[in-house]
């Protein structure tokens, strides 16, 4: 995959009904920047809660779904924990989807690598087996079925525990940035790899960390400050 000249990154926005400032801003990039960029790349739990193929969830979407498919621009989708199945949703030529077992995935851009992800990787096997489990096609289709007879219901309720969690920043960020690296590190060590940049979402910290290695970028939350990252000037900036 190739990165362009102008590509702008967003992570955790969390949309979710009365929480679509991410929506209002993407329908109008033209009035926000002097020129909509030609590539975005979405890192990651930009809804709050998106399942392909569970009806009621991609109803409950269908403002945001709308608004991807109608920007024109080429769009990097790359799933997260909280939005997931995407490519039964988003299936056009200028939408690619990046699923979790392809994550992290190696871009180049200006003869550098640069490794991007969501970023709820390298965790641990309880986590693995947890996110595996429910974004198997098997849990999805049987959650589809009971959510179905349920007339909604099983959606609503998990909405509901989803939309109850607070969005916050983490406590011990340099923690996590370190551990980060640390992982990242070795990584790019098991696979023989020379990587320049690594820009991931998840966590909601919003540092950029240059060591003699690469540079970390971990992506603040959309959903705190409408910050996004700018390749190009290797800022955050505010749309």
């Amino acid at each position: 995959m190739f990165l362009n000249d102008d590509a702008v990154f967003i992570a955790d926005s969390h949309i979710q009904k009365n929480r679509d400032a991410l929506i209002y801003k993407l329908n109008n990039l033209k009035n926000t920047i002097s020129k909509i960029p030609s590539q975005i790349v979405l890192l990651g739990d930009i809804s709050n809660l998106l399942v392909g193929g569970i009806k009621n969830s991609e109803k409950e979407n269908k403002e945001f779904i709308k608004c991807i498919k109608s920007i024109g621009t080429q769009i990097i989708y790359f799933e997260g924990n909280h939005d997931f199945n995407l490519s039964k949703i988003f299936n056009q030529e200028n939408i690619t989807i990046i699923d979790r077992s392809s994550q992290p995935l190696i871009a180049d851009y200006k003869n550098k690598k640069i490794l991007l992800a969501h970023g709820d990787i390298f965790l641990n096997k309880k986590y693995e087996l947890y996110i595996n489990t429910i974004t198997s096609k098997k849990m999805i289709s049987f959650l589809n079925y009971v959510d179905y007879i349920s007339k909604g219901n099983i959606f609503n309720l998990i909405q509901k525990k989803v939309k109850a969690k607070t969005i916050k920043y983490p406590d011990n960020s340099k923690s996590i940035v370190d551990n980060r690296i640390i992982k990242y590190r070795e990584y790019i060590k098991s696979q023989n790899i020379k990587i320049d940049m690594i820009i991931e979402g998840h966590y909601h910290i919003g540092k950029i960390i240059n060591n003699k290695d690469f540079t970390y970028v971990s992506m603040p939350s959309f959903y705190h400050n409408a910050e996004i990252f700018d390749i190009q000037s290797k800022k955050f900036i505010i749309i």
